[in-house]
């Protein structure tokens, strides 16, 4: 019998996954799956978005077979299961929920998209359907070397500048994420812009998208990791769903798509919440154009990465509440009152009467000027 964890990139939904049921009376049903989530070694978990003919088999025969396919030699191997029971909290349910979450805000169908439960199955056998060749693993020891040289030179940082360039530059060149930017959290809470890149033709400097919106907004507002690895596959099998409700007439339940901010024809992405002391300062987010290049281990070495970016942050004064004096500058036109403006030094934010305006460099350099008019 194969070790599910000696497999575990058939558990990426890079490629999908056959399953047949059967009814009560024995008829069966084929179907395919996006993705089929491993969680430990005798168990794995699917997701019940519709009450279709696979969940109305399982429910009377509470047996089903799934075809898995290895993305890197396209082995295949045959999983026998038997239904246990649907969670519908937890932190399986989360992890899940989080995932399908961000798809269906990405493509606009929060309203439609929504996590029921997660059916548990017991793995009775998993065997190779034929003569499996060997794929070859990435040397951890290698990556724990790179992670260990990049949390010592984060460390080394006096500055949030000089933080967050290294923090970027060494994603690059230690680990070959080669397009990564970093967003971080308004004043107000309520969005995420961007404050650095690498890769990209355009840095995208400034850029905004609301918490809880899209991959990157869910990752915030959940805090926790979103990981997609098949970009188009889910576009597409989004796009059949939308195409069917607007000629069915229930557009009504569809909002506006969000464009994803990066790479125009982006296939892989996970991003990770920037957290520390029980505040989300932003996320980090790695972008690919290859199909399945972030894996379960990508995210657990970018999660102790992104851990120690956060605690970093926090140590070169980013995320404090330490603000400038407010200037108050008296209106021509008003003579009997003022205008406050207070200048946010953690993320150069800029408020005018209690009214944001603008943050980032030019935040930054109109809090100069104000001063240079006010002396």
């Amino acid at each position: 019998m194969t070790r599910l964890r000696d497999i575990a990139s058939c558990f990426e939904g890079i490629v999908p996954s056959p399953i047949c049921t059967c009814s009560g009376d024995g008829v069966p049903n084929v179907t395919y799956l996006s993705i089929v989530h491993l969680i430990d070694e005798q168990h794995v978990g699917l997701s019940v978005q519709f009450f279709n003919k696979t969940r109305r088999n399982i429910l009377e025969n509470p047996r089903a077979q799934v075809i898995l396919v290895e993305p890197e030699t396209m082995n295949q191997y045959r999983l026998d299961l038997q239904f246990e029971r649907t969670e519908t909290s937890g932190p399986l349910f989360d992890r899940v929920c989080a995932r399908l979450e961000a798809i269906a805000s990405q493509s606009g169908m929060r309203d439609v998209f929504r996590l029921r439960g997660v059916d548990v199955y017991a793995v009775i056998e998993c065997r190779p359907i034929a003569g499996a060749t060997t794929s070859s693993s990435p040397d951890s020891k290698q990556a724990v070397d790179r992670l260990a040289d990049l949390t010592l030179q984060l460390s080394a940082c006096a500055d949030l500048e000089s933080l967050i360039t290294t923090a970027l530059q060494q994603l690059a060149t230690g680990f070959g994420y080669a397009h990564s930017f970093i967003m971080v959290r308004s004043e107000d809470g309520s969005r995420l812009y961007t404050l650095a890149s690498h890769g990209f033709p355009d840095s995208g400097v400034g850029s905004e998208i609301a918490i809880g919106d899209g991959l990157i907004g869910t990752a915030a507002s959940r805090r926790m990791p979103v990981r997609t690895t098949h970009l188009t596959r889910e576009r597409l099998m989004t796009r059949v769903v939308r195409d069917e409700l607007l000629r069915a007439g229930d557009a009504g339940r569809l909002a506006e798509e969000i464009p994803l901010p990066g790479l125009p024809n982006a296939q892989s992405q996970l991003v990770l919440p920037l957290e520390a002391r029980g505040q989300l300062l932003g996320v980090l987010c790695l972008q690919s154009d290859i199909p399945g290049r972030f894996l379960a281990a990508d995210e657990s070495f970018m999660q102790i990465a992104a851990r120690q970016l956060s605690a970093s942050m926090l140590a070169v004064g980013f995320g404090t509440a330490v603000q400038t004096p407010t200037i108050r500058v008296e209106s021509p036109a008003r003579t009997t009152s003022e205008t406050r403006i207070r200048y946010y030094a953690s993320d150069d934010n800029v408020f005018i009467d209690d009214e944001y305006v603008i943050k980032g460099v030019p935040g930054r350099i109109l809090y100069k000027l104000l001063q240079l008019h006010v002396e």
